[in-house]
């Protein structure tokens, strides 16, 4: 490390008019000016290594989340020219709240806009695709390759619908016009159940135990979304489940009133030591855990929810805790934004999309000699 380079750049940045810290190659922070010192942000650490992904430094602006925090930096590789040392001048430019940046009615509707687009078109492709193999299923054993390629576009619609799922109904959650009706928990449970063994297969158990007749106010859609987003947290982890429990139940004198509240739990259970392939989309994660985390702040904002996600030695289990209501005169079912094709793209089926073992289309063998006959 050259002294004379060093001791230029922190004469350079100690009278800058933002936090600013200077780190090595391998990213040890070696200095940082006053202004860095207090600062809440990840400056005041001793290494920059989580503000790069892979922690591999790069330059320009770079974003950083902290809880509900982003953070955004400007990044400057500077190098001395006698022997080649690399420094990083590292720029805290500000932060904002995501609650806040979420909200932003240019970024919600653009948002909101291009989910629906999205959803619109993976309509279109899925009707073409069953027009498609309604048209070649008199070709039998012949169109074999037709069928495993429509079942791959089958399985794609499914990942992009995924994606869509939480952005849309965080942004629908927020909603001042967002309609709150009185659910059975266990019937919703019920049917989450059944969607979640059709898209795991035989390879999990899925099973439920469900107290009867209690209930809670909330909106269907967002409901259905967190408790697939919990079976997907659940399916997730380190070790693949060998069998996946949901549970629902009364808990006593839970609220500070001493009003009793609903537990609703999906645990995973792996005995055979099977550990989980990693997902393809593992880097590109970020974004959908963003709105999936922001989306419990809502519910627990919103609705008064208390959201836990813990680690077991044998798999994981999430729970929430929701407000108990008495029995409505009219429990209303509202659709789901998906109910389009409500068995083929339920949101527990498009959460569980990268596990999905069911196969759509199916080769149908016709007898040739019937054809000919004919």
């Amino acid at each position: 490390m050259t002294t004379e380079f060093f001791t230029m750049l922190k004469q350079i940045y100690s009278a800058a008019g933002i936090p600013t810290a200077i780190a090595d190659e391998s990213l040890n922070i070696l200095w940082r000016n006053s202004l860095a010192e207090p600062n809440r942000c990840p400056l005041s650490t001793d290494s920059a290594s989580c503000l790069f992904e892979n922690k591999v430094p790069v330059s320009g602006l770079v974003f950083h989340t902290e809880g509900e925090t982003i953070h955004r930096f400007n990044v400057l590789k500077s190098q001395n020219a006698d022997d080649r040392s690399v420094f990083y001048v590292i720029e805290h430019l500000g932060s904002d709240d995501i609650k806040a940046l979420l909200a932003s009615p240019n970024i919600k509707s653009y948002v909101t806009y291009l989910c629906a687009r999205i959803r619109d078109s993976v309509g279109m492709i899925a009707i073409s695709a069953d027009e498609i193999d309604a048209a070649t299923a008199v070709f039998g054993a012949g169109c074999g390759e037709v069928t495993d390629q429509l079942n791959t576009i089958n399985r794609g619609l499914m990942m992009i619908l995924r994606e869509v799922i939480n952005p849309e109904q965080l942004y629908y959650a927020l909603d001042p016009c967002c309609d709150d009706v009185t659910l059975c928990v266990a019937d919703e449970i019920a049917r989450a159940v059944s969607d979640a063994k059709r898209a795991l297969g035989r390879t999990v158990k899925v099973s439920y135990t469900s107290e009867k007749g209690i209930y809670t106010r909330m909106n269907r859609g967002v409901f259905e979304t967190i408790l697939s987003d919990m079976a997907f947290e659940c399916c997730s982890g380190k070790l693949y489940p060998d069998e996946l429990v949901f549970n629902c139940q009364s808990v006593r004198n839970r609220d500070p009133r001493g009003r009793d509240r609903i537990a609703v739990t999906v645990k995973s259970i792996n005995s055979s030591g099977r550990e989980n392939i990693p997902s393809k989309f593992e880097k590109d994660k970020k974004g959908s855990k963003l709105y999936f985390n922001y989306l419990c702040s809502v519910l627990c904002e919103k609705y008064g929810a208390e959201f836990t996600r813990s680690e077991l030695e044998n798999g994981c289990m999430c729970s929430i805790i929701l407000d108990s209501v008495g029995l409505d005169r009219h429990i209303v079912m509202n659709s789901s934004k998906f109910d389009f094709h409500t068995d083929r793209f339920s949101t527990m089926t498009l959460s569980l999309a990268e596990r999905h073992l069911e196969e759509r289309y199916k080769l149908i063998d016709i007898d040739s000699s019937s054809l000919e006959a004919e």
